[in-house]
């Protein structure tokens, strides 16, 4: 019998690591009043940065009148806390303006406390160029009587002036603004922020303490580490060749564990004739999923877009669509009810109404509960485009998002469902814009629901589309509130034209590298060994994972007996350590 054979105590938890706090000029994420509306406003952030004069405790030098109008200081009554008013406005830029100067290359973080003389209205902070351009930095709904977050940044790929504006449409209202900040941070600078947050939401300090019966603790024994699986989705699109190219299945099933169909799923493949339903294809791509252990996001019941229906569909009366989509939400929610983690239920129905324009404003929010009735175990989720690619994209970005989302979890019996945030992440070829994407998952963050980045891929045309790949998925992967990510690309042989991961002959493309390089650098090595110790540490050993599943293996110091055990890191587990007793 080994020494672990009678083991009498196996108590499993993780003490968390908790991180210093930065100093005034380090990144952080502010999940904290993104939404809130505060009866005074919060400090300004990294102490204004590049503004002059933030807190107008100096009245409004540094500021200046922008297009027409006029602006003066405010004093709160109750506080006496002083901001700056822009009021007798004509047009939707009138307002105050600082001008300050933009690098190349250099990440902006901008905010300000905004509030507004009457009623509520959407105030836009716009970056003005020296060649007139207008660049949309952050977005909110401000109220009167309380004061809100207005939060976003850009990255600037030219050096310039600029004017910084605040934007409201209704001219009628005085635009209200205190603790304004602007804060700029070299490339080197983003990606160590990027990094400590990975080591502080994705890992886990876990201590090992192995004692003997008689208490004392085991000192030279040897525990061997091993990652089994990932505890963060990070998977990529699948579509119809993986059921004919055994390279493609190999090439899939050693690296993901998540996949979304790209099309096979959908409406129009699975009911190109009206009344003749089927399944065939998505049927054999659940099989081979399930064969490999691959978790599938069910992609998608219906489309909002009227150019990506069945053919057949544009041509019913209101009546015949709302009959034929009853059948459709039916099938194909109920065929695969149990089997999926996750719906995207209404594909990007910000941008898009064909089922609102046809059977009514509540069409969305109805198929929600109806899908939810129907597979209960599974996440509804709202998919869209631009929320955090685009920042000009007004239709859709994070604060009329978060609007939908309110709108469908609000009708009635919806409460109790299980909701989603999807962002599908499709960027052009140009340098993406981080600051802007952190404060967009920062306000979607604040209302806790999970975040996937649901169809990553990045235009071609740059040559640096695999460098700007690369700094999506840890800009993503670094955040606390993404929950997955699933990167709409492929090898070339399958059909993967816009960022093919490998070539035709299933050899890396760069981008490829990177998918690679990060699922290596995202995973607690194989050969993880640590030696447990009595002196000067009372027995206790202490490692550094990220969350996952895990098998280790104590060798005795003496016997060389070992045993395996194992078991889960995750961020939930509550403070304490891996204490093992063995008979000596």
């Amino acid at each position: 019998m080994n020494f672990f054979a009678q083991t009498c105590i196996f108590l499993l938890s993780c003490i968390l690591l908790l991180h210093s706090g930065y100093r005034i000029q380090a990144l952080r994420y502010d999940h904290s009043a993104t939404t809130k509306c505060l009866a005074e406003p919060g400090r300004a952030h990294y102490g204004g940065g590049l503004i002059i004069n933030p807190e107008f405790n100096r009245g409004v030098e540094g500021w200046t009148v922008f297009g027409q109008g006029a602006i003066k200081q405010g004093t709160s009554k109750e506080s006496g806390n002083r901001f700056i008013v822009s009021h007798s406005r004509r047009e939707p830029l009138d307002s105050f303006s600082q001008k300050t100067q933009l690098e190349n290359g250099k990440f902006y973080s901008f905010s300000a406390w905004v509030q507004i003389s009457e009623g509520s209205e959407t105030v836009a902070a716009v970056f003005k160029t020296s060649d007139g351009k207008l660049l949309y930095g952050a977005k909110v709904l401000a109220k009167h009587g309380c004061w809100s977050l207005l939060k976003g940044g850009l990255v600037a790929n030219f050096t310039s002036s600029a004017h910084i504006i605040f934007k409201s449409n209704n001219t009628g209202v005085e635009i209200w603004a205190d603790n304004v900040s602007l804060q700029s941070f070299t490339k080197e600078q983003w990606r160590s922020h990027q990094d400590k947050s990975i080591d502080k939401v994705r890992k886990q300090k876990v201590r090992f303490h192995i004692t003997y019966a008689n208490k004392t603790a085991m000192e030279g024994g040897v525990i061997s580490i091993k990652q089994i699986k990932s505890g963060f989705p990070f998977g990529c699109g699948m579509n119809h060749y993986i059921l004919t190219n055994t390279d493609y299945q190999d090439w899939f099933a050693s690296r993901f564990k998540f996949t979304t169909f790209t099309n096979e799923m959908k409406w129009y493949s699975t009911e190109k004739i009206k009344g003749i339903e089927n399944y065939t294809i998505p049927d054999a791509m659940m099989k081979f999923c399930k064969k490999n252990g691959i978790s599938i996001r069910g992609h998608n019941i219906f489309w909002d877009n009227p150019k990506h229906q069945p053919e057949w569909v544009n041509t019913l009366s209101p009546e015949d669509l709302k009959e034929a989509a009853a059948r459709r939400i039916n099938s194909v929610t109920t065929r695969y009810a149990g089997k999926l983690i996750h719906w995207d239920v209404m594909n990007e129905n910000l941008h898009f109404r064909f089922y609102e324009d046809n059977l009514g404003n509540n069409a969305s929010a109805e198929y929600y509960r109806t899908a939810h009735l129907l597979d209960p175990q599974a996440t509804m989720f709202l998919n869209e485009y631009n929320t955090i690619e685009f920042n000009n994209d007004e239709t859709v970005n994070a604060l009329n998002y978060s609007k939908k989302l309110e709108e469908i979890i609000s009708y009635p019996g919806n409460g109790n469902m299980s909701v989603g945030i999807g962002l599908q992440g499709h960027f052009n070829s140009g340098k993406p814009n981080l600051p802007y994407m952190r404060s967009a998952l920062d306000l979607l963050g604040s209302f806790g629901f999970p975040i996937w980045l649901t169809e990553v891929d990045v235009d071609k045309g740059s040559p640096s589309q695999a460098e700007y790949f690369e700094e999506i998925l840890r800009e993503a992967y670094s955040h606390p509130s993404v929950n997955g990510i699933i990167s709409f690309a492929g090898p070339e042989a399958a059909g993967f034209k816009v960022m093919p991961l490998t070539d035709k002959d299933f050899k890396n493309t760069a981008a490829g590298d990177v998918v690679d390089k990060l699922l290596r650098e995202w995973k607690s090595g194989n050969d993880l060994v640590v030696e447990t110790s009595a002196a000067g540490n009372n027995g206790f050993s202490d490692i550094s994972l990220f969350h996952g599943d895990y098998n280790f293996t104590i060798k005795h110091p003496v016997t060389n007996s070992s045993t395996s055990i194992s078991f889960k890191v995750t961020k939930d587990l509550p403070r304490g350590t891996v204490h093992v007793q063995i008979d000596a």
